[in-house]
């Protein structure tokens, strides 16, 4: 005779394969087939520690009710709007794991793009001088820790206004082995520009979505992600790309380059202003979706 333990085990486990399609069809009620079916698959690896081939191999094995629990409140989670890497806990850039959580934004594969665009421009510098890079509003510093995994012989630092995300980078920067100065400053504020020293590389994917674009907004980036990293005012939506530009002039070494994540609506206006500012060569760069997502000024 089976212990009451023991019984509950055989009543509430399911073999893999037939609990992964009951997470799919749960999690179709709200997102599309192929997104649903991701998901399923990462929360297969996070809790189960099974891979998409493993999962197949394994189909008949039967998974533990405590894991299920996990899985089932994480499940939950997603059908509230809740980003699947604020559930886990983490998120994937450059093939590197980033602690993330509702204090930073979620990296996005258009950021990842723009840190190899740099990569691919300084992989034919010349040796023997060590980049002196800038990220400015880093988050949970996933520009910087790139950078400085793929350039290791060069000096880094990141500002960001919010102490909370600082400590986020500070933690991913130890998990990534990356050494980064890590500095609290709002960069409005100009008080505070002459304690940074001259620059070969300034990058930032600051706040740019309007207000007015909200109502366009996903419901899990717009209830969850934070707010002060995203939006803009309508009324003068290139305000962060102004002053960084200005910092820049003065910042960036002659020979410098200076990289912005855009919003596609203004990328002529941010070239003009680029233009305006003094900076000799602007180029607007279009990402794999075919917007107009980066900026790159060169100062001589």
């Amino acid at each position: 005779m089976l212990s009451e333990k023991q019984n509950k085990f055989t009543l509430m486990s399911l073999p893999v394969n037939d609990y992964f399609k009951s997470i799919v069809l749960k999690l179709k009620a709200l997102y599309p087939a192929e997104e649903a079916r991701a998901m399923a698959e990462r929360l297969y690896e996070h809790y189960l520690h099974l891979s998409p081939s493993q999962r197949v191999i394994s189909a008949a094995m039967v998974v533990d009710d405590d894991k299920i629990s996990l899985v089932d409140e994480a499940v939950t989670k997603l059908l509230r709007n809740i980003p699947l890497q604020y559930i886990l806990g983490s998120a994937f850039f450059m093939d590197m794991e980033f602690i993330v959580n509702p204090s930073v934004l979620i990296p996005r594969p258009e950021t990842e793009e723009m840190v190899s665009l740099i990569l691919k421009q300084y992989s034919v510098r010349k040796t023997g001088h060590k980049l002196s890079i800038l990220d400015i509003g880093t988050g949970s510093g996933c520009i910087p820790i790139a950078l400085k995994r793929f350039i290791p012989d060069s000096n880094v630092s990141a500002i960001d206004i919010s102490k909370e995300a600082l400590k986020v980078a500070s933690e991913n920067a130890v998990i990534n082995n990356a050494g980064i100065n890590f500095i609290h400053a709002d960069i409005l504020d100009h008080t505070q520009w002459d304690e940074l020293p001259q620059f070969d590389l300034i990058v930032s994917n600051p706040p740019y979505v309007t207000n007015e674009e909200k109502k366009q907004m996903q419901r899990n980036v717009l209830d969850h992600e934070p707010h002060n990293a995203l939006f803009v005012p309508d009324d003068d939506p290139l305000v962060f790309y102004r002053e960084i530009m200005a910092l820049a002039k003065i910042k960036l070494c002659e020979a410098g380059s200076l990289w912005f994540e855009i919003n596609e609506k203004f990328g002529y206006d941010l070239r003009d202003m680029a233009l305006n500012q003094g900076f000799k060569e602007v180029n607007i760069i279009f990402d794999f979706r075919g917007k107009s997502r980066f900026l790159q000024c060169f100062k001589k």
